[in-house]
């Protein structure tokens, strides 16, 4: 079985320090989605040396998250997947994530259909997620069933 990724093996060079961006959107829409956007952008780079990550629930017990740039204010990415806040088996939702590295660890089950590494469905269960962020997008490197 090969090894869980490390923070330490996804580091980043640069911490940005300056002044954050105005968010930018595509389109514009008022929704709550939106205000938790204009919220996130304010706060403390908290990933990746220039990125926010934040997370808020989206209905139906679910959370969901999304990636903000602080140098550019545009959405970087968004979590593959909305998750359980807290699912009957006992299981619940966690992001792990530093500052100066772009890897991020999301435990918990997805509200949603899954797939793996291969592109395989995957059935509903309680499982750790290991995302590395690359090019804007999170880009899963390993599963593992809890």
């Amino acid at each position: 079985m090969l090894a869980r990724p490390r923070f330490e093996d996804y580091k980043v060079e640069h911490i940005f320090k300056g002044e954050n961006h105005e968010l930018i959107v595509e389109d514009d829409n008022e929704d709550n989605w939106s205000l938790y956007r204009r919220q996130a952008i304010r706060k403390p780079v908290n990933f990746a040396g220039h990125y926010i990550v934040f997370a808020t629930g989206c209905g139906g017990g679910a959370i969901c998250g999304e990636v903000l740039d602080a140098q550019t204010g545009r959405i970087a990415a968004s979590f593959p997947n909305a998750y359980e806040m807290d699912s009957p088996d006992g299981s619940y939702y966690d992001a792990s994530f530093k500052l100066d590295s772009r890897l991020i660890v999301i435990s918990g089950v997805a509200a949603d259909p899954e797939v793996g590494l291969d592109g395989e469905k995957q059935p509903s269960s309680n499982r750790t997620r290991y995302f590395e962020l690359r090019d804007n997008e999170l880009k899963l490197l390993k599963i593992v069933d809890e």
